[in-house]
């Protein structure tokens, strides 16, 4: 779950001071400073290792079996030649008429 994680981030923001002086691992160590991410990072481990339970299990051995086994008619590739099965005959029609109108209207001899 997406969330799940951010659970403990959540819990360590808002209970800081108290896992700073009472829950983090190396509160005699101050040089280091800690701050009680140590507490953090185990509580995200937690977190990650119920994640990783009876479901992921599955699921990576699924996707084992799904690497592994590739089906050969999606490794091959068929090549066939294009075939045209339209047959075009095309014709050229001129329905346009040319109007000769030089013989009614005649330019003006000077």
């Amino acid at each position: 779950m997406v969330l799940r994680p951010l659970v403990p981030v959540v819990e360590y923001a808002v209970n800081y001071d108290y896992i700073v002086k009472v829950l983090c691992i190396n509160k005699s160590r101050p040089e280091i400073h800690c701050n009680g991410k140590c507490y953090l990072s185990k509580e995200l481990a937690k977190t990650n290792d119920s994640e990783s339970s009876p479901f992921q299990k599955l699921k990576n051995s699924g996707q084992k079996v799904l690497d592994t086994y590739i089906l050969p008619e999606t490794t091959e590739i068929s090549t066939t030649e294009k075939q045209s099965f339209f047959n075009f005959n095309f014709t050229y029609e001129t329905a346009y008429s040319f109007l000769f109108l030089t013989y009614i209207f005649k330019p003006p001899v000077f």
